[in-house]
């Protein structure tokens, strides 16, 4: 069966700008005027995105059998359903959570699924009415994806503030992390009278399934405030996260940490973008068996925009990588890696139709392959993701209205 046929094309257009004005000079009647249309059209965007009926952004899980998980938002609800043909079709409908919600599920705000041990589980974000707010939810299935718990707010600060843009992972030892971007720093510090650039990075984790979590912790403040958060675990059982930080006076570069409480945060990219903006735009994070971190993102600064790709061990970074084409809008780029080998993928448009461009590694990332096309798309896509948790380089793509997924071990 074609999943989500009836999604709303309109809903894959890009997402505005979320500019947060940091004004500190009187502004002219010119600018105020600006500033007023600018607020209306967030304003309306965002009401937009309460009342959407069907998401445009969607997420893929594999647990140890094989088995695929999908994950979408339709008519206030998340829904969850599986595949056990590699994900040429997917059946089996199951409603998350039982009474509609306004729920984020497009570009770099979507639901994510993971599944292990006979257990599913999903977190999503679900809007509240006031501007950029939100409750962070989770819900889990322990009977094989039949049935879910009651959903819980994860975020244990339940002011009508943001709470949004969480991200699940899970290993095979059913460890769990869920991070997400928050707001209680800035809006204490805002009721303080103080100035805060951006929001923080908050956690729990789960030695259960997710059974129990751990007490929200703050892993970093001042990050990026609508970038997506890669997070992947190492292979001790630590899980570490990828982030868009706000360095000093609004340099949005990444950062990674370990999720333990104390963390030394280390910067990953050095590109020196000032933005006082949100480019909607995250990276991603993946660890190999030896503990190597491959990293890839986006950025937009003058001394070189594109997306680019560097891996580290421990303190030592190898040079960043430029990849894809920036005429074409190269962007959104996602990373696998595993038995020493490494693969990439990224999403190109070039004025008529979408690409999904790929490279591969065989040797832990020290060399490339060249960039080669996977597949297109006329109308609508989404970003191509690896599918959560599987053993192999499975990538999901959703656009012109099914959800694509591709080995790409087996690619020429």
């Amino acid at each position: 069966m074609v999943i989500m046929s009836t999604f709303l094309r309109s809903r894959m257009r890009p997402l505005l700008a979320v500019v947060f004005s940091l004004a500190v000079l009187p502004l002219t009647a010119q600018e105020q005027h600006a500033n007023n249309a600018a607020r209306d059209a967030m304003s309306k965007h965002w009401q937009d995105r309460l009342t959407a009926s069907v998401g445009s952004s969607v997420s893929v899980a594999a647990d140890e059998t094989g088995r695929l998980w999908l994950a979408r938002m339709e008519k206030g609800h998340v829904w969850v359903s599986r595949s056990d043909d590699g994900g040429k079709t997917f059946a089996g409908d199951v409603k998350v959570n039982p009474e509609p919600e306004a729920i984020l599920a497009d570009g770099q705000n979507r639901p994510k699924v993971v599944a292990g041990g006979g257990m599913v589980a999903v977190t999503w974000a679900q809007a509240l009415p006031k501007l950029h707010t939100g409750h962070v939810r989770f819900a889990r299935s322990v009977d094989g994806g039949r049935s879910f718990s009651s959903p819980v707010i994860v975020n244990s600060d339940r002011e009508e503030i943001g709470h949004s843009f969480p991200t699940l992972a899970m290993n095979s030892q059913g460890r769990m992390a869920l991070v997400w971007l928050d707001s209680r720093e800035k809006t204490a510090q805002a009721k303080a009278g103080n100035k805060h650039l951006g929001s923080s990075i908050f956690y729990v984790v789960s030695e259960n399934r997710g059974e129990t979590f751990s007490a929200n912790t703050m892993l970093a403040d001042h990050s990026c405030e609508c970038c997506r958060i890669g997070l992947a675990f190492a292979p001790n059982g630590e899980a570490q996260a990828q982030w868009r930080h706000v360095f000093g006076d609004n340099i949005r570069d990444f950062a990674v940490a370990p999720l333990v409480p104390g963390a030394k945060m280390q910067r990953a990219s050095e590109d020196d973008w000032k933005i006082a903006a949100c480019p909607h735009h995250g990276g991603d994070l993946a660890i190999d068996e030896s503990g190597r971190r491959h990293l890839v993102w986006f950025t937009g600064s003058p001394k070189g925009p594109g997306i680019y790709y560097r891996h580290a061990d421990g303190e030592r970074m190898s040079p960043p990588l430029a990849l894809g084409n920036p005429d074409t809008q190269a962007g959104n780029p996602t990373v696998f890696a595993r038995d020493g080998r490494a693969w990439l993928a990224w999403r190109e448009f070039d004025g008529k139709q979408y690409r999904v461009m790929t490279q591969h590694s065989d040797d832990r990332g020290e060399k490339w392959s060249a960039p080669t096309a996977l597949a297109t798309a006329g109308n609508a896509a989404d970003l191509p993701l690896f599918v959560a948790g599987a053993g192999k380089p499975l990538l999901a793509w959703y656009a012109d209205g099914a959800v694509r997924i591709f080995d790409l071990g087996v690619q020429p």
